[in-house]
């Protein structure tokens, strides 16, 4: 027998399918995409989204090769989802459209965006075959170091242990910028797959983040430094680590450092990576001028953009303080150099008005930098070191480098023709890795442009170099 359904159970069963058709549409789990636009260029955002006992939010910015940048905090209430990443001082707050196909909101970094997002299918991945993944035949241990008052972790980082006992530390010196424990950039992790290699061959590896960014915004060469002597400090009491060996590898600035370091501490060995010999201003012309010309710039362009950027440069050089360079460089600017400032600004990777010229060439790091010798450094080094550059590299002279090592450290380089492509391994070993760019990655022309589409992380052949030199250096290492 049939019976009609009443009233009340017609409205329970209304009441019930709405609920139901109004909590799948409120879950936002799934992939969203949308366009960030910045003045004339437009950046792809991507953010996925896990709805469980806690909501999950990662970041994507695949024209940056970055990947699952996990949020800090991530709330999903009143079809608002907000977010924010304390990393990269970036936050997101957005409202669910009424039919569940757009998350409108806003983007702040600094300055606030425009930002709507839409599912999306397919979530980009990065391959980078080098990079290393669990289960590792080594232990990882998690060291961390409070500033001098005990207030906060100075120093965060990972310390790799082999299986049996070390040959010796190394401990990893990152260049220029913030930059992670693995020195992450454009979805490279170089300093986990250098830390890998090492030990696998049997050697204690620490990698660390950069100081906290609130403390690395005033921070300087001498500074970073300092943190490397304390790292040294800290590790020597570790039960593992008692009375081995020590060295540092240096990428790019991060040589600079180990030479400062090594001065104030000695070390058992230095190897550098993508090193420099030069002053700064040499640096940042034989830079500018090599990254224009890979850009397409003629070269009069280039020598010309590169000229006025150079004396900017040697006003910041020969002012005696900080000060005194913003005033010489705004008094320079002021009198017609302006039209310059743009050029500049895209050089140096930065995106405002005119005087961010002055305060980024005049700040603490470039300023201290600028009146740095490299050569008074290297010429202090009396261990084992091991210095390797890329034939192709855009961001430091390779050739010339390896010469004014070369010439610092010994006494006949200048009477002696060397090979730096080919050399044999030595106490002192000099090379010059071809068709390589400032990463140590295989390359075709070595910009910048190319290290995020490139999916080698570092050549294997400076991989084995390094643990071979080591290898190759072990009595002098345990003198």
């Amino acid at each position: 027998m049939n019976r009609r359904p009443s009233i009340i159970q017609t409205l329970l069963f209304l009441l019930l399918t709405l609920t139901s058709a109004g909590l799948r549409a409120q879950n936002i789990s799934g992939y969203w995409e949308g366009m960030l636009h910045i003045g004339t260029d437009s950046l792809t955002i991507g953010v996925f989204v896990e709805q469980g006992d806690t909501l999950l939010v990662e970041l994507d910015s695949p024209d940056q090769y970055a990947f699952g940048i996990s949020a800090d905090k991530a709330s999903w209430k009143d079809s608002t989802l907000s977010w924010k990443i304390n990393s990269l001082y970036a936050s997101f707050i957005g409202k669910l459209s009424a039919d569940g196909k757009e998350i409108v909101g806003i983007f702040k970094q600094g300055r606030e965006f425009s930002l709507t997002l839409t599912p999306s299918h397919e979530r980009k991945t990065l391959k980078r075959p080098q990079e290393p993944q669990p289960p590792y035949p080594y232990s990882e241990e998690e060291i961390n170091i409070k500033e001098p008052k005990g207030r906060y972790d100075y120093v965060s980082g990972t310390l790799t242990l082999p299986t049996t006992p070390a040959k010796a530390l190394v401990i990893l010196i990152s260049g220029s910028g913030w930059q992670d424990r693995d020195e992450a950039i454009l979805g490279h992790k170089p300093f986990k797959v250098i830390a890998d290699a090492l030990t696998r061959e049997g050697y204690a590896v620490y990698r660390y983040d950069d100081l906290p960014q609130a403390v690395f915004q005033n921070a300087t060469t001498v500074d970073f430094s300092d943190v490397v002597v304390k790292i040294m400090d800290t590790l020597a009491q570790h039960p593992q680590l008692q009375g081995m060996p020590v060295g540092l590898l240096g990428h790019s600035e991060g040589s600079l450092v180990a030479y400062l370091t090594n001065s104030k501490r000695p070390v058992d060995f230095i190897i550098t990576l993508g090193g420099v010999a030069q002053p700064i201003r040499q640096i940042l012309v034989y830079q500018n001028n090599a990254i224009l010309m890979a850009s397409g710039n003629t070269c009069e362009e280039a020598a010309k953009s590169t000229a006025e950027s150079d004396r900017l440069y040697a006003i910041v050089e020969k002012a005696p303080t900080r000060e005194k360079a913003m005033q010489r460089m705004r008094k320079y600017i002021d009198r017609g150099a302006g039209r310059y400032i743009k050029q500049l600004n895209k050089d140096l990777n930065i995106q405002t008005e005119q005087y961010t010229a002055i305060k980024t060439l005049c700040s603490p790091w470039f300023y201290i930098l600028f009146h740095l010798d490299p050569k008074t450094y290297i010429q202090q080094v009396t261990c084992p070191l091991l210095a390797i550059n890329g034939q192709l590299d855009l961001q430091v002279e390779a050739e010339k480098t390896l010469q004014l090592m070369r010439e610092y450290l010994e006494k006949d380089s200048k009477r002696t023709e060397y090979s730096f492509t080919n050399s044999p391994l030595a106490y002192r070993t000099y090379r010059m890795i071809p068709g390589a760019n400032h990463l140590l990655q295989t390359c075709q022309s070595g910009s910048p442009e190319e290290y995020g589409k490139i999916e080698e992380t570092i050549k294997p052949d400076v991989l084995k170099l390094i643990t071979d030199w080591l290898n190759y250096n072990q009595p002098n290492l345990n003198k």
